[in-house]
């Protein structure tokens, strides 16, 4: 469905009345119309198809591919047998590994992606007199790119300036009298943290978040209290190359966008959870097709009470692997491995973990030490030392005060439980630290 820009609220009434069953059938015709265009024009989809037995004139729904399914490691290394048109621009994920997903894309496509964002000025009753800033970083990723191009069709004073620094932010908000905010979570906890210490000059209308592996209820609850303004977060990738998913007012849940999606939840356990798989509708540049996020959710198939007739994803689980989405991008065990490989005095013992404090996110190092280790102190030094050398994202977020750093130290052999020591572990959600 293309949403035009003209007349927002009459977009989104049109949504709430939209026949389930037509969209059904606009997502099954997508669906064929992608198949048979990638078996056509991409090298890697030919190849595949043929080495599946997959005739691309009998597939009508996701299922008829059978195991076929698109990973990340095609997207890292063969992005270009991807094609199926003449690209224009590309957006790449905050993977760590050196090798991060690119997705091409044309810049109609882009367009299009961006005027679907008036979806969310009707329902967020964002208007002429609001003034908007965006904070959504640039680079090579979508945010800032998204943002950019998304914003000016809301026909709203906005300034889309990177990610900045909160508390330069802080010293121009009077000026400008911004009262919408749209950056990632992490950026608006630390934004909201410098407010807080330096007094806030008047609440906003509302906040938008995205990024940064979701948000915990007790941040949530801290920011809008302090703002007095509601806080909705989206789900965005840059594979999807736009938002796949948006917060209604209710707050329940990822509405996804049935219409540009086909969305399907590989290997649900017995609560429904399982692995985000995605196939893209209308990409004619880089059509992806069951392609594995690695996200894990389940699907709320029950009717949201605001209206929209888009089913929605549960917030985030986690993923599949050790890979943890964070204020420092998809962070993994190899990631550390290069961080503490040129500390001295370490055991091969360590493990990371990622929980929240104080309203940020932490990434609390576990170390046990050899004997002949140096003072703590030089250990602490050295490996913030490798994280500003290594990873220009972790330490921007660190020096930000966007996320923190922390440093427990181990007697020798306590860290392994069993066979097995996790090296990263996800404990934002634990009960320990709540």
């Amino acid at each position: 469905m293309a949403i035009g820009t003209r007349r927002p609220d009459w977009n989104l009434r049109s949504l709430r009345v939209f026949p389930p069953a037509l969209m059904n059938r606009l997502r099954d015709s997508g669906f064929r119309r992608t198949v048979r265009l990638a078996g056509s024009k991409s090298t890697l989809y030919r190849r595949q198809f043929s080495k599946y037995g997959i005739n691309v004139r009998n597939i009508s729904r996701p299922a008829d591919l059978g195991d076929f399914y698109l990973n990340s490691d095609e997207l890292k290394h063969r992005p270009d047998e991807l094609l199926c048109g003449t690209p224009e621009l590309a957006v790449e994920s905050s993977g760590t590994k050196g090798h991060a997903t690119r997705v091409y894309l044309s810049r109609r496509e882009m367009d299009y992606n961006a005027r679907k964002g008036v979806v969310l000025k009707a329902l967020y009753g964002i208007s002429a007199e609001d003034r908007i800033l965006s904070t959504s970083d640039y680079g090579f990723c979508l945010d800032g790119l998204l943002s950019h191009n998304a914003i000016p069709y809301w026909k709203s004073f906005a300034m889309c300036v990177g990610r900045v620094d909160p508390e330069d932010i802080y010293r121009r908000l009077a000026d400008y009298r911004f009262n919408i905010v749209v950056s990632g979570i992490p950026w608006l906890a630390r934004f909201t943290e410098v407010a807080e210490a330096e007094g806030r000059p008047y609440p906003l209308k509302l906040l938008i978040g995205g990024g940064g592996g979701g948000i915990s209820p007790k941040t949530r609850r801290w920011i809008e209290d302090f703002w007095e303004a509601p806080l909705y977060t989206t789900y965005a990738s840059a594979e999807a190359a736009t938002s796949l998913g948006f917060e209604c007012l209710q707050r329940s849940g990822y509405h996804f966008n049935e219409f540009d999606f086909y969305v399907e939840i590989l290997n649900p356990d017995t609560e429904g959870y399982g692995e985000i798989v995605l196939t893209t509708l209308r990409r004619s540049v880089m059509p992806l097709i069951r392609y594995r996020t690695g996200d894990v959710a389940r699907m709320i198939d029950e009717p949201c009470c605001c209206g929209l007739p888009f089913r929605r994803l549960s917030p985030l689980r986690g993923r599949l692997d050790e890979i943890v989405a964070s204020v420092w991008g998809n962070v993994h065990p190899e990631f550390f491995d290069r961080l503490l490989d040129s500390v001295p005095g370490l055991t091969d013992e360590w493990q990371v973990a990622l929980y929240e404090k104080d309203r940020k996110q932490t990434f609390q190092f576990r170390l046990e030490l050899r004997s002949d280790a140096p003072r703590r102190e030089e250990i602490q030094r050295r490996i913030l030392e490798a994280i500003e050398k290594e990873h220009k994202l972790a330490w921007d977020a660190y020096t930000q005060k966007l996320g923190d750093v922390e440093f427990v130290f181990h007697p020798r052999g306590s860290l392994r439980k069993g066979r097995k020591l996790l090296r990263l572990v996800d404990e934002r959600h634990s009960a320990e630290h709540r």
